[in-house]
């Protein structure tokens, strides 16, 4: 029996999660969605420069890299009439829900800080994302062969910790310095995706992402409504 979409995204920084493993684990689902005659298929990616140079570039961070040859093996897999399979990837950039009260994420946030400076980030809900997935089942000839770069906002560190204080009273949570550096040296892939954020980093057009989804939320809408900062 034919399905009519698939919508794909893998774990990539979990606990017992490899390359190799999201690499095996994207690859042979875009193979039996193909083999089933799946109509339309949505693979969640990361974007790596903008829509055209994260075609090109891989970067050398491991799971960044682990898509790239995903969404080339799904391209791949459907072009010059291989299957007639459907499809649109999603290349949303670093989620706003990795930030929460918690102390690793205290962490990860001093050494984003010390890292980024005043060089700004993009920003998305991952609530967002999946208004783009129904999107693009909802409307397959519109989005059909397409790659979406996903963001909401771009902020430096000190506007985004303006946003917070704004909403809840206190900025983004941070820690001593010394655990910041400790965790960019002691953890590579963090290490290499930092330094990536801050000598090259996401280029996704915000605009663009809002024609089709208008009320994509910034900083504000997303502590008031899906973040763990405020009480509802």
């Amino acid at each position: 029996m034919p399905r009519y979409g698939v919508y794909s995204v893998q774990a990539a920084v979990t606990k017992g999660t490899t390359f190799e493993g999201e690499i095996r684990q994207g690859k042979a689902l875009i193979d039996e969605s193909i083999k089933n005659d799946v109509k339309h298929f949505v693979y969640s990616s990361v974007d790596r420069g903008g829509n055209e140079r994260s075609w090109t570039n891989p970067t050398q961070i491991p799971h960044f890299k682990a898509k790239h040859q995903i969404e080339h093996h799904l391209r791949d897999s459907t072009a010059n009439g291989k299957s007639a399979m459907g499809w649109t990837i999603l290349r949303p950039v670093i989620f706003l829900d990795n930030i929460t009260p918690d102390f690793q994420a205290k962490v990860f946030m001093t050494s984003l800080r010390s890292t980024m400076k005043d060089k700004p980030l993009q920003w998305i809900a991952t609530s967002d994302i999946g208004v783009f997935a129904a999107e693009a089942f909802a409307n397959p000839e519109r989005f059909n062969k397409q790659a979406i770069g996903l963001a909401g906002e771009k902020l430096t560190f000190e506007e985004l910790n303006q946003r917070f204080k704004n909403i809840t009273g206190a900025g983004v949570g941070t820690t001593v310095g010394l655990l910041g550096k400790a965790l960019k040296a002691g953890v590579k892939e963090v290490g290499v995706m930092l330094d990536w954020f801050k000598e090259d980093g996401y280029n996704v057009d915000i605009q663009l992402a809002k024609s089709i989804h208008p009320h994509i939320k910034d900083v504000e809408s997303w502590l008031k409504r899906d973040s763990a900062f405020v009480r509802r």
